[in-house]
């Protein structure tokens, strides 16, 4: 009778004593981190997510080699700095003053996958400087009419500097001359409070010797080519040979579209009408309106100061790393972009002359701010 109410006690502290499972309620990917939910538990001092970039694994203590960790105390929390549009398989476990719990996931058969999202413009202010390589449009939004197989494409890999852009050639070395009439269609962009726009992007046609590209930007209210061939709204240029887009410097554009007045826009990018040179490249393409770049501050951001010198900071919180900003000049041209990658985060100005100048920073913060040297 002592051995089975022993054997009784060791089992009950054996099984009431074991680390409780992570009660999940929630998890939801952004584009660059995580955020998770789910119910906190007295008995629990912290919980430990392993994590790895496209490739299943079999967690363990400490982490397999090329493994990442997360450790946080309560939920709610965020795991910040994963990459757009890639996946990830995690798994999470919580830990107790005595010992540690399994390794939980969905169905409890190894790591579960997700994806972060795309942090792909959708609407105004909308930017475009094709980095990211899943914001490159479907094959649906590409046609061409000249030369089989020749199509708008992206350097994959980016130039000397890392910067990728569109291409399309009327010359190649394999197939010598090319005759293109190459599409590419960006869009939908949500057009909601826009009123008149400013369309703005870079260009050059790169070879100087074999410059002399000819080109069209369509901005209409559908991604048929038709209905944007024939739109009130076009911008047409054949560079020069001693013009600013000849060579390897980007030259800027823009162009005004004013009474535009339907929910969703599209940019076609045409590169048409010449043959024998070399390569079109565009980049950086913009698109504002003037109500766009009213004050609006929804996601609890501070910049400060305002009026700047030459520094502006951002004091933003784990939900903005990982999103893009924007800076246009007051003709709604975009100057500076990039992304917050710290909470604390500081702009160098001093290269802008003094003014007022707009940031936007996703889609719930636009803000004037004055650059002034007095």
């Amino acid at each position: 009778m002592k051995k089975i109410t022993y054997l009784f006690i060791l089992f009950s502290i054996t099984f009431f004593g074991q680390c409780p499972d992570p009660v999940i309620t929630s998890w939801t990917m952004g584009n660059t981190y995580a955020n998770f939910d789910g119910t906190n538990n007295n008995s629990i001092v912290s919980y430990e997510i392993q994590y790895n970039e496209g490739v299943v694994f079999n967690p363990g203590t400490p982490a397999p080699a090329g493994v990442q960790s997360f450790t946080f105390n309560n939920f709610p929390a965020t795991l910040t700095g994963l990459t757009s549009s890639t996946n990830y398989y995690f798994t999470i476990r919580s830990i107790c003053a005595s010992d540690t719990g399994s390794w939980h996931d969905d169905g409890n058969n190894g790591p579960d996958l997700w994806t972060t999202t795309s942090d792909c413009p959708n609407s105004i202010p909308y930017f475009n400087n094709f980095q990211d390589g899943s914001c490159w449009p479907n094959p649906s939004n590409h046609t061409n009419n000249g030369n089989p197989g020749n199509w708008w494409y992206y350097n994959g890999f980016g130039d000397s500097t890392g910067n990728i852009f569109a291409i399309s050639e009327s010359w190649n070395q394999n197939s010598g001359v090319l005759f293109p009439d190459c599409w590419m269609v960006l869009g939908p962009i949500d057009m909601s409070g826009a009123t008149d726009l400013t369309l703005s992007w870079k260009v050059r046609g790169v070879d100087p010797a074999w410059c002399q590209e000819n080109y069209t930007i369509y901005f209409g209210n559908s991604n048929d080519i038709t209905d944007l061939e024939n739109s009130i709204h076009s911008y047409s240029e054949t560079i020069s040979n001693i013009g600013d887009a000849c060579g390897t410097n980007w030259a800027d554009r823009v162009f005004n579209i004013s009474g535009f007045s339907d929910p969703q826009g599209y940019i076609a990018l045409r590169h048409h009408g010449v043959s024998d040179m070399f390569q079109l490249h565009i980049d950086d393409i913009g698109l504002n309106s003037t109500l766009s770049l009213l004050e609006e501050d929804n996601s609890n951001l501070e910049i400060f100061p305002n009026p700047v010198n030459s520094h502006l900071n951002i004091v933003s919180n784990l939900n903005q790393i990982g999103t893009n900003y924007l800076i246009y000049d007051n003709t709604g041209k975009v100057i500076m972009n990039g992304k917050i990658n710290e909470l604390n985060f500081t702009l160098d100005l001093n290269s802008f002359s003094e003014g007022i100048y707009f940031i936007s920073i996703g889609n719930t913060y636009n803000q004037k701010f004055i650059i002034s040297r007095n």
